[in-house]
């Protein structure tokens, strides 16, 4: 249950990112691999929640 929560809040923080970055800072995070991105953001955020992020974001991206 914990990896899903972890997940969802992923995906809400990252959508919220993604609703305020601009065109660049969307391309360079979404076309990044899943272990670029997990250098981008904190060390200390699970799994669940990085591919929650990457979720959010490839859902604004894709304008869905």
């Amino acid at each position: 249950m914990a990896a899903e929560a972890e997940r969802q809040r992923g995906l809400e923080l990252g959508r919220r990112w993604a609703e305020h970055a601009s065109a660049h800072e969307l391309a360079t995070m979404v076309s990044g691999s899943f272990d670029d991105l997990s250098q981008m953001l904190p060390a200390d955020l699970s799994d669940h929640f990085v591919g929650g992020f990457r979720e959010g974001l490839l859902h604004v991206w894709r304008g869905a």
